[in-house]
């Protein structure tokens, strides 16, 4: 058998997975163009060097609290790494750390433990700080309705503080870029506002971010890119606007991944948002926006999601929400491989169209009953944080 080893089981596993296939499949894996990490010292650097706006000791300065929201399990963001250098700005600015909050941007997630929190600040952060849950229920001001008539409700830990900083990921999301402004709206906003923000925001939805986030005073971001490995690869700091953009320009080439002409089989990736089903689709980031299809009419796509916390948890978009809605037939014959579900959590996000399966090996008979010998496979490693070569976006 061929052995393909993937990313598997962000936050939980360190142990790459082995994809088997056949001796007579011809097996290529598609790779994201990618970088080096960049230390220590690249971190300090891109902080102090911050785009568009005064080193975040010099944008602190004069003030008293600040604010730091950070992103939960469901995102790959190292806050652990992170932090250390933003607190050393923030107190060589005269902000002390009893003064700091770090705020866990949930938007519609399920809330962190403690042994969530020691896997994403880590433990010294943990035991001597103020790291909070964001509610998107309760402990929420108003601030106004935004230019699209959006109800703008944000946390008040957040507005308490005179100093807020956004300290999410620049990662591809299939026709757009996560970070910057993303981390307030929906992240530290009220459940209305989440929810009429995807309901009707479509068109100019990143100048609505940026919209609210100047409303919520969320004028400084701080954005790692991640390769495979989860090294940070790049980093942006300073104006939320600013620095997003520039995020975007690197993010173009670092996570460029080329698309095959064609293949019979493509398998996505869910890693590094594989904590949960519910995340399960953007394996298919890899592909969105190409100009190429690669696909045939006896194709087979395979969506994998190690999903170590199960179906997972949205108040918005998860099963039963208002705006889920029913699952759609796939538009060509799909598996989902996810051994940390069970068949009912795949069907209430997926559909009875989807064909289930727990373990690698009937992932394998699914293949060989349908393809025979000698078919075509491209494997999108970490489809989630790839991004097509030729998209627009």
């Amino acid at each position: 058998m061929q052995e393909v080893f993937v990313p598997w089981g962000v936050w939980y596993c360190d142990t790459p997975f082995k994809f088997e296939f056949p001796e007579e499949w011809e097996i290529s894996v598609h790779h994201m163009q990618g970088g080096e990490d960049i230390g220590d010292e690249g971190i300090r650097k891109a902080i102090r060097e911050s785009i568009a706006a005064p080193a975040l000791r010099e944008f602190a300065k004069g003030k008293s609290s600040a604010a730091i929201l950070i992103d939960d399990l469901s995102r790959p963001t190292p806050s652990f790494r992170l932090l250390p250098y933003v607190i050393e700005e923030l107190e060589a600015a005269g902000i002390a750390r009893d003064d700091v909050k770090i705020i866990c941007a949930l938007a519609a997630h399920r809330p962190l433990t403690r042994e969530d929190l020691i896997k994403k600040v880590g433990l010294d952060i943990v035991e001597n700080m103020q790291v909070l849950n964001h509610n998107a229920y309760e402990n929420l001001e108003f601030l106004g309705y935004s230019s699209r008539g959006v109800p703008i409700w944000v946390n008040r830990d957040l507005t308490s503080c005179e100093v807020r900083i956004a300290m999410g990921m620049s990662t591809p999301r299939g026709g757009m870029f996560g970070g910057g402004a993303k981390l307030l709206i929906p992240g530290a906003c009220g459940q209305q506002t989440i929810m009429l923000n995807h309901r009707h925001i479509h068109e100019g939805f990143r100048d609505h971010l940026s919209e609210v986030a100047k409303m919520a005073g969320v004028d400084y971001i701080v954005n790692p890119l991640l390769n495979e490995r989860l090294d940070i690869m790049a980093l942006v700091a300073g104006d939320t606007d600013a620095a997003f953009d520039y995020g975007c320009d690197l993010a173009r080439n670092l996570y460029a991944t080329e698309t095959p002409d064609a293949f019979d089989i493509g398998i996505f990736n869910a890693f590094p948002k594989d904590t949960e089903l519910c995340q399960a689709g953007l394996a298919m980031t890899a592909l969105g926006g190409t100009k190429k299809n690669p696909f045939n009419e006896n194709s087979t796509t395979v969506l994998c999601s190690a999903s170590p916390e199960g179906l997972g948890w949205h108040s918005v978009l998860g099963p039963g929400t208002a705006l889920r809605g029913k699952a759609n037939p796939p538009a060509r014959r799909t598996l989902l491989f996810s051994p940390g579900v069970n068949k009912w959590d795949a069907i209430s996000l997926f559909g009875e169209g989807v064909i289930f399966c727990k373990t690698w090996a009937e992932v394998l008979l699914e293949l060989q009953k349908h393809h025979g010998v000698g078919a075509k496979v491209s494997v999108f490693p970490a489809g989630a944080l790839q991004r097509p070569a030729d998209a627009d976006y």
